[in-house]
C-alpha cells in the first residue's frame, strides 16, 4: 500500500525511468525515521516509514546507486547492537558484516575495480584491518559488500576509537530504462567506526559454541520447554544475540568478553579462552572434537560450561507434528538438545546425563529459577559437587497424563574441578 501511494507520486511519464525496486527501496529507507527507543537496527532496520518524504525524495531522484546501512558506527548503541555491546582488540573474533548495494541505475550493475579501505590519517584509522569483497554482478537491482574488520597488531596495547572510509564504485550499462545513453556510474562511500580496546585477561574470555546448534528450518527441532504446545518450532536456535540475550548482556555486565565459535572445537585456539559455553546443542560431535576438548580440558586449563535440554525417545514421538504446507509429519531430529552426542563429548571426565525429563523450580544461593524440560545427571565423578532438586517427571505428566506427575530429588547442576591428565572415578 505505502509503496503504491509513494510510486503514484512520481509524474506518469517519469515512472519507467525512475520507478524501479532499487529507488523504490532506496526512498523508503532513506527517507526513514528513527526510532530511538525501538531497539536496534535487526528489530527496527531503518526505522518509521514516511511516506510524504519518500515521495518527496522519489520527484527529485537520480538513478544512483546507495548502501545500507550507510555507515557502520559500531559505537553507536543501542542502535548497533549487538556490535557495539563488545569493543575489538587484538586477537578478538572479528567483526563480519554483510552491507545491501542497491542499484538504482539499473536492474544489472557491477562494481568497478576492488572496494578499497581508507584508514583515517588522524583518527587512528591505522589500527583497524579491513577485507573487503562484494558480488561479481549486482543483479537484480542489488548485491551485496561483505565487510571483515579486525585489530592490527600495532594496538596491542592501545585504547580508543579507529575510523575509516571504504570506497567503491558502481557501474550500470545504458539500457531502455535510462534516458541517458552513457553508462551510469556511482561513488559510494561508508564512513567505520570502531571501539577498541587492550586484550583483556584469559580469564575474562568465553567462546560460545555455536556450530553444534541447529536452528529451523534445517530440520525440525522441538521448542525447549514442552509445556509450551503454541509453537512446536525452535526458531531462536540458542544463540546469545537471541532467546540467549539476557545471559549475553549479564556476562558483558560483569566485564566477559564473549566470541561466538562457528567452527568445529579442533579451531579454536583453548589458551586464549577461560571457558567454553556449550548451550542446548543439537548437532553431534566428531571424533576428533572430543579428544581435542579433553585435552584442552586437561593440559591447557580450559573450563567447560554445558547446559543440556530435555531429551527422551518417547516424547520425541510425542512432539511430532503435521506440517500442512508439506502435508507430511515431521519428527524431531533429536530432544530439545542432543543429550546422547553430550554423553559422547563428556565421557572422557566421566560425566553422563540421563534421558528423564522433569521440570520444576529449585532454589539456589536463596535465588529460585524455573527448571523448565531439562536433563538430569546421571554419572559424574566421585568428589564433585551435586546440587540435587525436588522436580516433577515430564514423562509422567505427558505420556501417562498423570493428574499429579511423579516427584523426585534429582541432580540437576554439577560442579567439578578436572585435575589435569588423570582418570576421574564415577559414582
Amino acid at each position: 500500500g505505502v509503496v503504491a501511494l509513494v510510486a503514484s507520486a512520481v509524474e506518469e511519464p517519469l515512472r519507467p525511468f525512475i520507478l524501479n525496486p532499487a529507488s523504490m527501496k532506496q526512498a523508503l529507507v532513506e527517507s526513514a525515521t528513527r526510532l530511538p527507543q525501538a531497539g536496534g537496527i535487526f528489530e527496527q532496520g531503518q526505522g518509521r516509514i514516511n511516506p510524504f518524504g519518500a515521495a518527496q525524495l522519489l520527484r527529485a531522484y537520480v538513478p544512483r546507486a546507495s548502501v545500507l546501512p550507510p555507515a557502520l558506527d559500531f559505537t553507536d548503541c543501542p542502535y548497533m547492537w549487538p556490535y557495539c555491546e563488545q569493543p575489538l582488540f587484538l586477537g578478538s573474533q572479528p567483526l563480519a558484516v554483510n552491507l545491501t548495494i542497491l542499484n538504482g541505475m539499473g536492474v544489472t550493475g557491477f562494481v568497478r575495480d576492488p572496494p578499497r579501505w581508507h584508514p583515517h590519517p588522524t583518527a587512528n584509522g591505522k589500527y583497524l584491518d579491513v577485507a573487503l569483497r562484494v558480488s561479481d554482478v549486482l543483479w537484480p537491482w542489488a548485491g551485496n559488500l561483505a565487510v571483515h574488520i579486525s585489530v592490527a597488531p600495532s594496538a596491542a596495547g592501545w585504547s580508543g576509537t579507529a575510523e575509516g572510509l571504504i570506497e567503491l564504485t558502481v557501474e550500470s550499462p545504458p539500457s531502455d530504462t535510462n534516458r541517458n545513453p552513457a553508462t551510469l556510474v556511482s561513488r559510494l562511500v561508508v564512513p567505520v567506526k570502531v571501539l577498541v580496546v587492550p586484550p583483556p585477561p584469559r580469564a575474562k574470555r568465553l567462546l560460545w559454541d555455536q556450530f553444534h546448534s541447529i536452528a529451523y528450518p534445517s530440520g525440525f527441532f522441538p521448542r525447549d520447554i514442552l509445556k509450551q504446545s503454541f509453537d512446536p518450532l525452535d526458531w531462536n536456535g540458542d544463540h546469545p544475540h537471541t532467546n540467549f540475550r539476557s545471559m549475553y548482556t549479564a556476562l558483558r555486565a560483569k566485564g566477559f568478553f564473549i566470541d561466538v565459535l562457528t567452527e568445529p572445537f579442533t579451531c579454536f585456539d583453548a589458551s586464549a579462552y577461560s571457558a567454553l559455553l556449550i548451550v542446548d546443542p543439537e548437532e553431534e560431535y566428531f571424533t576428533a572434537e572430543i579428544a581435542k576438548l579433553e585435552r584442552d580440558v586437561r593440559q591447557k586449563g580450559l573450563s567447560l560450561v554445558v547446559l543440556a535440554d530435555w531429551y527422551n525417545e518417547d516424547l520425541l514421538g510425542h512432539v511430532k507434528f503435521f506440517d500442512e504446507n508439506t502435508r507430511n509429519w515431521w519428527f524431531p531430529e533429536t530432544g530439545g538438545a542432543n543429550v546422547p552426542a553430550l554423553n559422547d563429548l563428556l565421557a572422557p571426565f566421566g560425566i553422563g546425563f540421563l534421558g528423564s525429563v522433569f521440570a520444576g523450580s529449585y532454589t539456589f544461593r536463596e535465588q529460585t529459577t524455573e527448571y523448565a524440560s531439562g536433563t538430569v545427571l546421571g554419572r559424574f565423578p566421585v568428589g564433585g559437587l551435586l546440587v540435587p532438586a525436588m522436580l516433577s517427571d515430564q514423562h509422567d505428566a505427558i505420556i501417562a497424563k498423570a493428574k499429579t506427575p511423579r516427584q523426585e530429588l534429582v541432580p540437576i547442576m554439577g560442579l567439578y574441578a578436572v585435575a589435569p591428565n588423570s582418570q576421574q572415578q564415577q559414582q
